[in-house]
């Protein structure tokens, strides 16, 4: 999926719920509006958002966003660069996802997000 903040592709899932899926957030995203001028960098709330947003679009359901837990950023997020996503079930826990994204193979966030399913 396209849209003017990021693009989705190759969103995959498996038969455990593992969601992956690769992103890419152009250079005239408005992320990068003023974060920051000569030196974008991906801001920590879009990375959480690309997220969110892979696990909707992978489970088809109108979820709203929950809690974030034990979110690490390691490494900085440019415009362009191809980013790996993937998200997996927590075991037990109801709409509540461990995820990572990378980038060239180094990690550049985890954590854990929780959905609010909503139908």
């Amino acid at each position: 999926m396209q849209n003017n903040w990021h693009c989705l592709e190759n969103l995959k899932t498996d038969a455990e719920g593992n969601i992956r899926a690769r992103a890419v957030v152009p250079a005239d995203s408005p992320w990068f509006s003023g974060h920051f001028p000569g030196n974008p960098i991906l801001p920590a709330i879009a990375q959480l958002a690309i997220v969110f947003d892979m696990i909707r679009q992978a489970t088809g359901r109108k979820q709203d966003p929950g809690a974030v837990k034990r979110v690490k950023y390691r490494r900085i997020i440019r415009p362009g660069e191809a980013i790996h996503v993937a998200a997996t079930p927590v075991d037990g826990k109801a709409g509540i996802f461990s995820f990572q994204m990378s980038v060239d193979g180094e990690m550049a966030c985890k954590g854990r997000i929780a959905t609010d399913s909503t139908t």
